[in-house]
């Protein structure tokens, strides 16, 4: 610690010191919401009316003029969706003059007034992010933020919907920048598409951020408007009858709409938005088992119906008020309500034999019928606070407190002969949990740069209370069974300092910085007393640097150091019979995994998009899996270990632009290889497995006469080896056809999901994992040709971001 505040006193003296001639420098935010407006346009004018310079501000919204002679000039800042502002000037010192901050607000876009022809959006990149156009991505309309997502480059998603970057299943996601410990496909499927502006893949964090999330952040920027006046959005989908539903018990149904308004007068803004999903699956699995338990090899091959029924709904309120010119407020609030049935209907063929002399000695034919039952109502209040004590130095201080009620069941019925129930089982939990956020940061900028400081607390508790009971054959009273019931407490506290360091020079950004973490966390089973306490004190150092070679090459290195956290449900060692074959629960004593990246890579600014290649390598000490072991004849307990190690070096090529004025591309593809070794549970050899893993994402839209436009988007994952086994591919084509009326205030589309190809297996995805005494493969199949329906009208065209509260905590354990 020492020699980095020593290295940071030396690097500022020197910074400060040499400056001759007299500079101009700024930085462009939001006028309400005080975001930085990443890119802004800047110019500098003479008394003349002759142009000086001009410049893009950095993704921080700094910008900075150099060797400027003394006089008076006119600034000129824009930027899309915003109105243009200028200010006057006079330079009369060499120490030149640091305007502060530049506060832009938005412009009166209607979307009868202009209609843009121009080419897409180029997507921006700086030492620390991929910064994407959601708009682009026209198969996820009417969809969720999650249907953007798994488009990106980088990004991949596998058929039970979890999102990995660059291979990586930990992700962070923020909204607006605001961070958030949520599981990624909770939040992000939480979240309309529509409402989307665009999507930052954060792959080197700064030390201001959370280091949670080995596979970086996700940052959704959504849109808002803050005009005075009161605009309102509607949106509405629905889903066509299923065409092959594996003759599921229920008829699928896919339909929903979202509402949001956006109200501002004078010093106040509100922003609200409503919204309602339900999004229901087809779907069927097939699979094959065997386990050794001595001189007995029992195999179990199985195949039936596996559906979901899931919704969700919710309110999203928010009010900013600007108190003075230094002094802004706000306060946000967030209600909403999950709910999921998953069907497993098993029918399960059972045979055991000697293994000595392969002699049967048993055989079975039963039905397992399993629903698993997951709600959860989830509040949120979000209170944030800032004050510009001065022109060079600001506080911002922030709250946030979640309560979220957790609760389900499993039920399981064994039935042989169709008639007979020889055993029934029910599993039910409550697991509220109440979550706290607290930060408090200083800002100070300086005449080269801005250095950040600050403080934050995590905490969150779960109390989770765990029954199960069983029904014999020949007897209708429920008996508790003790070795699957009891009660959980989970407590995890991190506190948290940070400095950062962010500098730029006329081509070259970097930023480099020290967090320092002490995490505690503490286990209690309530039933037997005994605790399993965990704590650790830690430092993640972060350098971010970016050059520009010539006005269309750019060449950036960044290295990052980070964590995986345990959540409560990796933890919990409660054993919880998901189903009939299986017997699921975690592991108190796991460690965080601990990861270091290093990543380089250059940029090519193309006129209607750009190109880019990227290399990078990352080691993860303490990988956590999700393993098998024989728990008896016909039952897999599958448990949350801690491997030894895990690498994976890569690299990723991607692009987009508009290659015709009728034509737009977008693309990219992700190779690394990948090794995991380790000792698993009680198996005394040490497991390696590696393979080369790839990921394909591509796109094409093209605009047709008379305002139709259709596209296609493919998403691929090859097979990725695991600790014990491999997951096999996963491959899911979209198409849409699109259709503007009223000059784009209305928009219709038809979109096919999930193209159905042959023997390609879409949709659909094998789990195999195998170990001396077992072996055990699934191949999920969920519906194909899923054909819906979008609907949108827009009032009125948002352009400014949108700053919502979302849930904290409570999510990542649903």
């Amino acid at each position: 610690m020492k020699r980095y505040l020593t290295l940071l006193c030396l690097l500022f003296l020197t910074l400060t010191g040499h400056a001759q001639k007299a500079i101009l420098t700024g930085t462009v935010k939001d006028s309400i919401a005080h975001f930085p407006v990443s890119f802004a346009s800047i110019v500098l004018i003479d008394a003349h009316g002759e142009v000086v310079d001009g410049i893009v501000a950095d993704s921080a919204g700094n910008f900075r003029f150099l060797n400027l002679k003394k006089g008076s000039y006119t600034v000129v800042v824009k930027f899309i969706g915003y109105s243009q502002k200028s200010l006057f000037v006079d330079i009369d010192s060499s120490s030149g003059v640091d305007l502060h901050e530049i506060a832009l607000a938005t412009g009166d876009n209607r979307l009868e007034e202009v209609k843009i022809t121009g080419g897409l959006i180029t997507p921006k990149h700086t030492g620390d992010r991929q910064r994407y156009e959601a708009s682009q991505y026209k198969n996820a309309v009417g969809g969720t933020a999650l249907d953007i997502i798994k488009n990106l480059p980088s990004a991949s998603v596998d058929v039970n919907g979890n999102i990995s970057m660059r291979g990586n299943s930990g992700i962070i996601v923020l909204i607006n920048g605001k961070p958030s410990f949520l599981d990624p496909a909770t939040i992000l499927n939480q979240i309309a598409a529509n409402d989307v502006l665009e999507v930052e893949y954060i792959t080197s964090p700064s030390a201001q951020y959370d280091p949670d999330g080995k596979g970086g952040i996700i940052n959704i920027r959504t849109k808002r408007r803050t005009t005075d006046g009161l605009v309102w959005v509607f949106n509405f989908q629905g889903g066509l009858p299923s065409i092959k539903d594996y003759n599921n018990i229920k008829n699928q149904r896919r339909f929903g709409g979202d509402a949001s308004f956006q109200f501002k007068r004078n010093k106040l803004e509100l922003n609200g938005s409503a919204n309602y999903l339900r999004n229901d699956n087809a779907g069927y699995r097939e699979g094959d088992v065997y386990t050794i338990v001595g001189d007995r090899q029992t195999f179990f091959p199985s195949k039936g119906e596996r559906s979901f029924d899931k919704y969700n709904f919710g309110i999203r309120l928010n009010a900013a008020y600007e108190i003075s010119q230094k002094q802004q407020v706000s306060l946000g609030f967030l209600a909403s309500r999950k709910f999921q049935d998953r069907l497993a209907d098993i029918y399960y063929t059972n045979r055991t034999v000697q293994s000595s002399d392969g002699r049967e000695l048993s055989a079975v034919n039963y039905f397992n019928s399993n629903l698993q039952n997951k709600q959860g109502e989830f509040y949120l209040i979000d209170f944030n606070y800032i004050n510009r004590l001065s022109a060079s130095h600001s506080l911002q201080f922030g709250a946030i407190y979640e309560y979220a009620n957790i609760y389900g069941s499993t039920k399981n019925a064994n039935i042989e002969q169709g008639i007979d129930t020889i055993q029934s089982t029910n599993n039910n939990y409550t697991n509220p949990l109440r979550g706290l956020r607290l930060s408090l940061q200083h800002t100070w900028k300086l005449s080269h740069g801005e250095l950040l400081n600050g403080y934050q607390l995590r905490n969150d508790r779960q109390k989770g209370n765990f029954e199960y009971v069983a029904t014999k054959e020949g007897s209708r009273v429920p008996v508790l069974i003790p070795e699957f019931t009891g009660k959980l407490n989970a407590n995890n506290t991190v506190h948290a300092i940070f400095s950062q360091y962010d500098h730029k020079l006329k081509r070259t950004q970097l930023s480099f910085g020290l967090r320092y973490e002490y995490y505690q966390r503490d286990v209690l089973l309530v039933n037997t007393g005994k605790e399993y306490p965990y704590s650790t004190h830690q430092l993640y150092p972060t350098f971010n640097l970016i050059h520009e070679l010539s006005k269309s090459w750019s060449w950036k290195i960044a290295a990052a150091r980070r964590v995986q956290r345990n959540n409560n449900f990796e933890l919990n060692p409660i054993p919880e019979r998901e189903h009939s074959e299986t017997l699921e629960q975690g592991d108190p004593n796991l460690v965080p995994e601990f990861t270091f990246n290093m990543e380089t890579g250059i940029v090519k600014r193309l006129k209607g998009g750009s190109l880019f290649l990227n290399a990078y390598y990352q080691h993860t000490k303490n990988p956590i899996q999700r393993v098998n072991s024989v728990y008896a004849d016909t039952i897999l307990n599958r448990v949350f270990t801690n491997a030894d190690y895990a690498n994976r070096w890569g690299t990723e090529i991607g692009g987009e632009g508009k290659i015709f004025s009728w034509l737009k591309l977008n693309g990219g593809l992700n190779l690394y290889r990948y090794k995991i070794s380790g000792k698993v549970l009680d198996y005394l050899e040490t497991r390696s497995n590696s393979d080369l893993v790839y990921s394909l994402n591509a796109g094409a839209q093209v605009d047709l006469p008379k305002e139709w436009s259709v596209g296609m988007q493919v998403n691929y994952l090859s097979e990725k080896p695991t600790v014990q086994g491999k997951d096999s591919r996963f491959v899911a084509p979209h198409f849409n056809l699109s259709k503007d009326f009223l000059k784009g205030a209305i928009k219709a589309q038809l979109q096919w999901q999930f193209i159905e190809l042959g023997k390609w297996g879409v949709n659909e995805q094998r789990i195999t994992t195998s170990s001396s005494d077992f072996f055990t493969t699934t191949n999920y199949i969920y519906e194909k040709n899923i054909i819906m329906v979008n609907l949108g009208f827009n009032f009125h065209k948002l352009n400014q971001l949108s700053k919502l509260p979302k849930s904290e905590f409570g999510e990542k354990e649903f």
